[in-house]
């Protein structure tokens, strides 16, 4: 199963910590929110945040849960292999495009690299493709504004 193997990795150990930490902090704060409240100088206004907190760590647990769904599903699809109907590679970037920065974290498991991305799924090549041809148009739309006087 993808996810797991996701899991064990020191990348996603650090996310996971940070989320459960997000999720705790935000549970600390819901329950500060309500204690005040309750308090002589308590308000409406605590009961709201009291109500809110607890919405701020959902959202943090929902995202983490999103980013290792996402990541489990590209790891499958670059495992299969390209899409049949795919080109086998993406063309070069344009020429000021900005390279793609490794990543801040850890590397992926063994076997998922970026590089030449014939390995990638149809829709990061889109993706890519998409982004050279903004990139492009860019780079056309400085050199008419420069050529214009």
């Amino acid at each position: 199963m993808p996810v797991l193997r996701v899991l064990a990795t020191p990348r996603w150990v650090g996310w996971t910590l940070l989320a459960i930490c997000a999720v705790v902090v935000c549970g600390g704060m819901a329950y500060w929110q309500l204690i005040r409240a309750e308090s002589d100088s308590g308000t409406l206004l605590n009961a709201g945040y009291a109500l809110q907190w607890p919405l701020f760590g959902v959202f943090f647990a929902a995202l983490w849960w999103r980013m290792l769904r996402s990541e489990a599903r590209i790891l499958a699809e670059i495992q299969e292999g390209p899409d049949a109907g795919s080109s086998p590679a993406p063309p070069a970037p344009a020429a000021g495009a900005i390279p793609e920065a490794d990543s801040p974290f850890t590397p992926r498991p063994r076997g998922v690299e970026p590089g030449a991305g014939a390995g990638r799924p149809a829709r990061v090549r889109a993706t890519e493709e998409y982004n050279a041809m903004l990139a492009d148009l860019n780079r056309r739309d400085r050199q008419d504004r420069e050529s214009t006087p």
